[in-house]
């Protein structure tokens, strides 16, 4: 009878029972698992040597973090070149723009339909560094107090002029008082120019706009109505 080879199961127990065949064939199995083991090579202890790495000589840098190149001496030479040309271009531009508005200031004080207007009290034309309110509210008064707003009116005596009755040495010191401030509104050469010319006329002469700076100059050039006593007679006070 051959040998079982299916193990059987006792009614009484889950044990496996083998049969004496089986037994002795898994024993016979278990001696040459241990002797493959023990003829098996020994596995060395020491790491696996690793690849060699290239040569620094053959490693290529990345062109992203490669130098740049060196601009040519010729190109900057140019970029600067250009760039001078440029700020030259813009210089002129301003000095144009500035030599504009000189020529169109110098034109409202000297020939504008305002500035030849002779009769009436308005507003003063002149409303440069020596303006303020409390000036031309005093202006208004005294204007109308002097010459009833006649910009051309000489007093009876013949020695006080215009809108102010402003005598001779007066007007003539307000033009140098006024020469610092209409340098820089006219230009230096034109401003002499004007000044110099008003100076040798009475002021019942002068355009509006000098009489209206002329009185605005003297009366706040030391301070608000500092210079107020120059006008402190009269029909009634101011």
């Amino acid at each position: 009878m051959p040998a079982r080879l299916f193990p059987r199961m006792s009614p009484r127990t889950t044990r496996v029972i083998l049969h004496p065949a089986t037994r002795l064939a898994a024993a016979g199995l278990a001696l040459g698992g241990l002797a493959a083991v023990a003829i098996a090579p020994t596995v060395s202890a020491e790491p696996p040597v690793e690849a060699e790495a290239p040569a620094a000589a053959a490693v290529q840098t990345p062109a992203a973090v490669q130098a740049p190149a060196a601009v040519p001496a010729t190109s900057v030479a140019a970029a600067d070149r250009a760039a001078a040309a440029a700020r030259a271009d813009r210089a002129v531009s301003a000095r144009r723009a500035l030599a504009a508005r000189q020529a169109r200031f110098t034109h409202f004080t000297l020939n504008s339909k305002d500035t030849k207007d002779m009769r009436g009290i308005e507003p003063s034309l002149y409303r440069g560094t020596f303006f303020n309110a409390k000036a031309e509210e005093k202006r208004l008064c005294i204007v109308k107090r002097e010459s009833e707003g006649e910009y051309d009116v000489v007093n009876p005596g013949g020695n006080y002029f215009g809108a102010y009755q402003v005598s001779r040495a007066l007007a003539r010191g307000a033009t140098f008082m006024m020469l610092p401030e209409h340098k820089k509104l006219m230009g230096t050469a034109k401003a002499k120019e004007v000044l110099s010319k008003l100076r040798s006329k009475p002021m019942n002469t002068w355009p509006r706009y000098w009489q209206d700076a002329a009185y605005h100059t003297v009366i706040n050039w030391e301070g608000t109505l500092s210079g107020a006593s120059h006008w402190a007679g009269g029909r009634w006070h101011c």
